[in-house]
């Protein structure tokens, strides 16, 4: 089966108990409080299909995320979005800047496109051409966006020669889309911004997520979705969302996220290896020994981390962490310093 975080239901129901996951990088602060009061009246919506027409979703968008409602399609999560591309777009070589998520390359691969792969630091220069450009902004497992002069090149060569570029944005809310390329859509149609509702929003189970794009490249797409992709309860929730007070809801995240990230990083780097810089809500760490044993240890005390041995240029030494509340965040930090005195 595919890798993946996130997997907790599987692994209750593989082993009879429940499990603290950091190993899916959700706001452990949301859904915003509006959606959670209101949950009891959305069974309704189980029970109808999901409308054809996708301004049901677009519009609702547009008020979350302060867009014209022409630059967005909407999409069954991210991941529908990665894979409606990788059908669609045109060329025949796609260059994924790594690591990064892991989807773009299944996608693109079964497309029947050659991935070509190159792994931070790199330099403009290292670059082989390519059709098709995808790159994390900020990146997954990392955390960080891409150097500013690699970026440069990359929209460069995008307006001379027509380079696609497919720009993965599923964490940017969570640094408050300081290094989003979501205002150069007008400028460029052979951009692609893949959005997620899933990380920030805390709604993996709703599958809601959106291609942003040149209006007329979401025309285009749009003609190539199947009918009711988006389910009904999304199209509720996102009405809630939009009227509710992003404002309180954003800047308290910011604000837990602030501290719980000063929490971490002062309790767990030199622990028990490399703990790496991050912008976002999430951690790699590089273990020192002990690699083999980490994630079952962490399992038998009830919390799950992701390896990340199956991303390009990574073995089984690495291990990506969320950032949850302060009381998960602790229970982790205590299972990696008992882990730590086992190593002696």
């Amino acid at each position: 089966m595919m890798t993946h975080g996130g997997r907790v239901i599987e692994w209750q129901r593989k082993s009879g108990r429940t499990y603290l996951d950091f190993s899916a990088n959700l706001n452990p602060w949301g859904p915003p409080r509006e959606v959670k009061e209101r949950w009891g009246e959305l069974f309704y919506y189980a029970t109808v299909y999901p409308p054809l027409d996708c301004s049901f979703y677009r519009e609702e968008l547009a008020k979350i995320y302060n867009l014209s409602s022409s630059f967005i399609l909407p999409t069954n999560g991210a991941t529908a979005g990665i894979y409606l591309l990788a059908r669609q777009l045109p060329g025949e070589t796609v260059l994924i800047l790594e690591p990064c998520f892991s989807e773009y390359a299944r996608s693109f691969s079964r497309a029947g496109k050659k991935i070509e792969r190159v792994f931070f630091p790199v330099s403009s220069n290292s670059l082989p051409p390519a059709d098709i450009v995808v790159w994390g902004n900020p990146t997954n497992p990392w955390g960080v966006s891409p150097p500013s002069f690699l970026l440069d090149y990359l929209w460069e060569m995008s307006l001379k020669k027509g380079t696609i570029l497919v720009v993965d944005e599923a964490f940017q809310e969570f640094i408050e889309e300081k290094t989003s390329w979501v205002s150069r859509l007008g400028e460029n149609p052979r951009l692609y911004i893949i959005r997620s509702l899933t990380k920030y929003f805390t709604l993996p189970g709703l599958r809601g997520g959106f291609i942003a794009a040149h209006p007329s490249s979401c025309s285009f797409l749009e003609e190539y979705l199947e009918p009711w992709s988006i389910n009904s309860l999304l199209a509720r929730v996102l009405e809630i969302i939009a009227q509710g007070d992003l404002a309180s809801f954003r800047a308290t995240t910011q604000e837990n996220l602030r501290r719980e990230k000063r929490f971490i990083e002062e309790n767990l780097k030199g622990e028990i290896g490399e703990l790496f810089p991050s912008e976002v809500n999430f951690y790699t760490i590089r273990l020192r020994q002990g690699k083999e044993l980490f994630s079952s240890f962490l399992e038998e005390r009830g919390i799950l981390v992701r390896s990340l041995s199956d991303f390009f240029g990574l073995d089984d030494s690495y291990f990506r962490i969320a950032v949850r509340t302060r009381e998960e965040n602790q229970q982790l930090i205590e299972a990696v310093r008992d882990y730590a005195r086992e190593l002696g």
